[in-house]
């Protein structure tokens, strides 16, 4: 039997899943990542965002702060990726962000009608995106919304 999720879909900004990657059972990032693994998250990706995933994780600094090893970081994308519902992006909504490279994120979300989770809110405040009502949180502001635990 399929466990009905919790929560509404998210996409995972990077940042919140190197923090998640650290393990520190405290963090809110780390509940989140541990949502999306043990299925009570539903995980939005595409393979551009797979593909910063896993370029992000293999970073020497980044391996150091994890203490993931090069297999462990390549298997944690796996596991997201295997988890995840992948969404295949018609059109490009380009929203205007600072950060060009955000704006795949937000592609991701419109196409899924999820939620980004990311520690940069304000990255996703610009542009188009508050006009169309989109939605950017931390992940201290995801975990109180939609408590993980029963």
């Amino acid at each position: 039997m399929v466990q009905p999720h919790l929560t509404p879909p998210v996409v995972m900004d990077t940042n919140v899943l190197v923090a998640g990657a650290c393990r520190h059972e405290a963090s809110r990032a780390y509940q989140v990542l541990l949502g999306v693994l043990e299925g009570k998250i539903p995980l939005i990706l595409t393979l551009g965002i797979a593909l910063e995933y896993q370029d992000v994780l293999q970073r020497p600094r980044v391996l150091a702060l994890t203490g993931l090893t090069h297999a462990q970081s390549v298997d944690l994308v796996d596991d997201l990726i295997h988890l995840s519902r992948e969404v295949q992006l018609a059109f490009q909504w380009r929203p205007n962000l600072r950060d060009e490279t955000d704006n795949k994120f937000v592609d991701a979300a419109i196409h899924a009608g999820a939620m980004i989770v990311t520690y940069n809110v304000a990255d996703y405040r610009g542009g188009d995106v508050p006009r169309h009502g989109w939605i950017a949180m931390t992940p201290v502001e995801f975990t109180t919304r939609y408590p993980l635990e029963p």
